[in-house]
């Protein structure tokens, strides 16, 4: 008979390996919309960063000397990445390895695998599904409003990233030129450059038409189009309305777009009766956005 030891020797090492086998098998898009990294804290804390003005360059010139100017820096709002756990059971039968059966065994390991990350992806979607309604962010908006903030110190004034244009090579034009007229807490533009849109699988063709096609695909006239090649195109089949798209700025992306793993997968064999063998495996992960300047959404209506 079996002991306890032994099944722990002979099912771990299927297990880290086939759960991993099952969820590379999930297209996933979690690292390339988000920054992933590893966390040692019980919390992690986010800010956005306010601007600073470029007039404090000419002070020491136009007072002759007389004094230098300050680049002063407000912090803006706060995000907490609170990590939270999701353990869940896996039980194996034991008549599975007395019998020899050790490739049902990684099937269904690989079935973990694929579950994991696919809780993980619809996660990641979350945020971008939830961008005109619903989770809030660190200034109280959703990530995509037409009434966020200046700053924790100014009252005065809001900015928008949210539209109601149906995706076409005019709405992706107009865009453009709006989020490159971003501007940080002190209204200074701060210089983005939109290179990618965010797309459901219902709009890719539209989407890739209008990146991709050196002529406009709506002129009969040969007519050059200008959006050409100024974009990535990026479709996941997670996003849930088929008519919301996304433009972004991969390099602000990268910023303030955060996945923190705190603990890797976690694997563990917890109980054992006469015919089963029931392991607890673990994510733990928190996730969320530092700032709202690196995205604008259109929710056509």
């Amino acid at each position: 008979m079996l002991r306890q030891e032994q099944f722990n020797s002979l099912l771990l090492p299927i297990i880290y390996h086939h759960f991993e086998l099952g969820q590379s098998r999930v297209p996933s898009l979690r690292s390339r919309l988000f920054s992933v990294r590893n966390s040692q804290l019980a919390e992690e804390r986010g800010t956005g960063m306010g601007g600073m003005s470029p007039d404090a360059w000419d002070v020491y010139k136009s007072t002759k000397g007389g004094r230098k100017g300050r680049l002063d820096l407000d912090q803006l709002y706060t995000q907490n990445y609170t990590h939270v756990e999701y353990p869940v059971e896996l039980v194996i039968e034991k008549r599975l390895v007395l019998n020899d059966q050790y490739g049902r065994i990684q099937d269904i390991v690989r079935r973990s695998g694929i579950s994991a990350e696919q809780k993980q992806e619809i996660d990641a979607a979350g945020v971008f599904n939830n961008a005109f309604s619903g989770a809030t962010w660190s200034d109280g908006k959703v990530l995509c409003a037409t009434d966020h903030p200046k700053s924790p110190n100014k009252s005065a004034g809001t900015y928008s990233n949210k539209g109601t244009l149906a995706l076409s090579k005019a709405a992706v034009s107009t865009t453009r030129i709006a989020m490159m007229r971003f501007a940080d807490d002190k209204g200074n533009e701060i210089g983005l450059t939109p290179n990618a849109l965010l797309v459901p699988p219902e709009l890719e063709d539209t989407a890739l038409e209008i990146a991709n096609s050196n002529l406009d695909p709506a002129s009969a006239n040969n007519a050059i189009n200008p959006q050409a090649g100024r974009f990535s195109v990026i479709s996941w089949q997670r996003l849930t309305d088929t008519n919301a798209w996304f433009m972004l700025d991969d390099t602000w992306l990268s910023e303030m777009c955060n996945w923190y793993i705190r603990e890797p997968l976690q694997v563990m064999m917890v109980h054992e009766n006469t015919t089963e063998i029931i392991y607890e495996l673990k994510l733990h992960y928190s996730y969320g956005v530092d700032d709202w300047r690196f995205i604008y959404g259109h929710k056509p209506s």
